[in-house]
């Protein structure tokens, strides 16, 4: 296809619109739809590309794949080079790890995947991601993959002049996934192709169905392309269901400023819209790992650190398109003169070099031994550092059995016998129950596994197909025949998440039933949910020798956990033999609710609410000077007299 200005200043006017969102400069609070003018403009070319060449006979699927490869693969390698290379001084071994995963998934094209399953494109934990935008190239190499087979097979069986008006139908179905699918699965809507490809096919039809429009009506549906883009950008934000039906507005702002075909629109066509239209690609690739690395030092909201950034953006595409994109697609350029064996070598090394950061857990032996004493703790306690939680998901040689429920801890000739029961929840409190249960001789037996809130019932977390499923299966059946040969059972969940899946229910019914038949229950709170892994930003402020302020990170993840702890609470407290440890009993400073310890370190370690090693301790050394463990001491001695004088107290 030959060059059109005004589609490469569309490209400028997307580009900027995502940018400004990212560096977060008012009052461009929706400019994420900058992505989806690029998914139109990338429909439009790429019909235009196949069914020219399908017409005169000179379609190559080989050719067609090896020019898109050479259009995306070179620019984005180097990227994954320089944040592999950056993350190796800057990240910690989890972070880093994350990293490798992610390069791998850019360089095969399935980040998407792995952000949809990862989380939200809005949340604050998205910020610790360095290359998140590579989600929308995955989508359209995803396209690029099947559309072509889709245009030659139906023009094949159909047509030219049918297979515009199949495009039609495939727009309507996409949309109405992305419409339903918004509604359901909203990270889903936004991350895959099925819900996305309507954006890419109504490009197509703009090239499928040309207008032939005078001079005024090119300015006139030009325009209001444009402003359709605009308004998009200027009245959605964050907040707003997206895609959904409201990513029309942009989408077809799109079309119909291509459509147009204005090539002298003042806003697309001048020399700065130009430039930046032409080194677009590589300034969106270079923009967002610096958008999170000032977020890793906590510079986002300084507005010269936001300038800085965003003219380091530009500088960093400009030396790309000059180096990168061009010198793959000049003659004289230096990547054009290599051997494709070469450049393929390279892109399977950088893939290697990313699984090996996998495979060696984020390489944590390059960071100082004093910072790995340091933060020696700040993990999850787990059978393979020494703790209880059985956890069969992550670990692949545990078997699903008997041996997930033969974990002790506490005071091993303890008087009397307890039983802690959950998910990871009950996991992360092993080290409380550990300290507590030596301060007043509990020989506490921990049986915790994934998603295995304690329940009555099948009703389960995580995916009834794993191997973890089966294992809570046999751990509930365990409490259920055992319950009454303990003389306190602990119960701990991730009660926010269950609550928010529905599925309290079957808690409330298996705290009816252990408090009949134990001499008392327990119930530990969700710890605070925060929007960011805090241990590992506490982490990076030993690194950097920076100061750690731990308000600064949102809690909007622990709305649904402070509700369940509540009604948690008010079901527990009527139970005569039922205790609900809150929150403030356990993290506090001197009686004052605090999230992180007398020494200024979080008590937790990551966005769902668990503990860390750390914090599970020092959370029972804050617990032991509060009235209600005193209580709690009172009423255990009463039952260790209630068992005596029942002959029971050397079971």
């Amino acid at each position: 296809m030959h060059f059109r200005s005004d589609i490469n200043g569309l490209r400028a006017v997307a580009v900027a619109l995502v940018v400004l969102f990212h560096f977060g400069v008012a009052p461009v609070a929706g400019g994420f739809i900058g992505v989806d003018v690029f998914f139109v403009i990338s429909g439009y070319l790429m019909t235009g590309i196949i069914v020219s060449r399908q017409l005169s006979g000179s379609f190559s699927f080989a050719t067609f794949y090896l020019e898109r490869c050479r259009r995306i693969v070179p620019a984005l390698a180097v990227l994954c080079v320089a944040v592999l290379v950056a993350g190796w001084f800057l990240l910690m071994p989890s972070e880093y790890m994350d990293l490798g995963q992610q390069v791998i998934a850019a360089l095969t094209f399935v980040s998407n995947v792995l952000f949809w399953k990862t989380g939200g494109y809005f949340q604050e934990s998205a910020h610790d991601l360095w290359l998140l935008h590579t989600w929308s190239l995955s989508n359209e190499w995803q396209f690029y993959l099947l559309y072509p087979i889709l245009l030659t097979v139906l023009a094949r069986f159909v047509g030219q002049k049918i297979l515009r008006w199949l495009i039609i139908v495939a727009v309507l179905l996409s949309f109405t996934i992305n419409v339903v699918g918004t509604l359901y699965s909203p990270s889903g809507a936004f991350y895959l192709l099925p819900a996305r490809a309507w954006e890419m096919l109504v490009g197509a039809l703009v090239y499928l169905f040309p207008l032939r429009l005078k001079d005024h009506q090119q300015r006139l549906m030009a325009w209001a392309g444009l402003a359709l883009i605009l308004a998009a950008a200027l009245l959605v934000s964050e907040e707003t269901l997206w895609p959904g039906y409201l990513a029309l507005i942009p989408v077809l702002g799109s079309g119909l400023f291509i459509a147009a075909g204005h090539q002298r629109c003042a806003l697309t066509d001048n020399r700065v819209a130009q430039y930046l239209g032409r080194t677009s690609y590589s300034v969106y690739l270079w923009h967002w790992p610096i958008v999170v690395w000032l977020g890793y030092f906590s510079l986002e909201n300084q507005p010269l650190w936001l300038v800085i950034g965003i003219l380091a953006s530009v500088a960093a595409g400009h030396l790309s398109y000059r180096f990168i994109e061009r010198g793959i697609t000049r003659s004289d350029g230096l990547l054009q003169r290599t051997q494709p064996a070469t450049r393929l070598g390279m892109l399977f090394g950088i893939a290697l070099a990313a699984m090996l950061t996998v495979v060696a857990n984020g390489v944590p032996a390059r960071l100082s031994a004093d910072f790995r004493r340091a933060s020696a703790e700040l993990s999850m306690p787990i059978v393979t550092n020494g703790w209880c939680f059985y956890s069969v998901e992550t670990i692949a040689t545990l078997p699903v059995g008997s041996r997930g429920q033969l974990c002790r801890i506490g005071a091993q000739d303890g008087q009397l016998k307890a039983l802690l029961i959950g998910d990871s929840f009950a996991g992360h409190y092993a080290p409380f129950w550990d300290a507590i249960g030596k301060r007043l001789s509990i020989d506490v037996q921990s049986v915790a596994s994934d998603w295995c809130f304690p329940a009555e019932g099948q009703a389960f977390t995580g995916p009834t197909s794993s191997r973890a499923y089966a294992q809570c299966l046999l751990n509930r059946a365990y409490l259920k025949a055992g319950a009454h040969r303990y003389d306190l059972i602990i119960f701990a969940g991730s009660w926010g998440v269950i609550r928010h899946q529905r599925k309290m229910n079957g808690v409330y019914r298996a705290i009816r039933r252990t408090s009949g038949r134990a001499p008392l229950l327990i119930v530990m709170p969700t710890p605070t949910n925060f929007d960011v892994n805090v241990a590992d930003r506490y982490a990076r402020t030993l690194l950097f020798d920076i100061p750690f302020d731990i308000h600064k990170y949102g809690k909007q993840r622990d709305v649904s956990a402070r509700l369940a702890n509540t009604e948690l609470a008010g079901v527990v407290n009527r139970l005569g033999n039922a205790i609900f440890l809150a929150r403030d009993d356990l993290f506090h400073i001197s009686g004052r609710p605090s999230d992180v310890t007398h020494e200024n370190i979080p008590f937790g370690l990551d966005e769902s609410g668990h503990l860390s090693i750390y914090g599970s301790y020092k959370a029972a050394d804050a617990f032991s000077e509060t009235a209600r463990y005193r209580s709690l001491a009172q009423r255990l001695d009463a039952v260790r007299t209630q068992r005596t004088g029942m002959g029971l107290g050397q079971r």
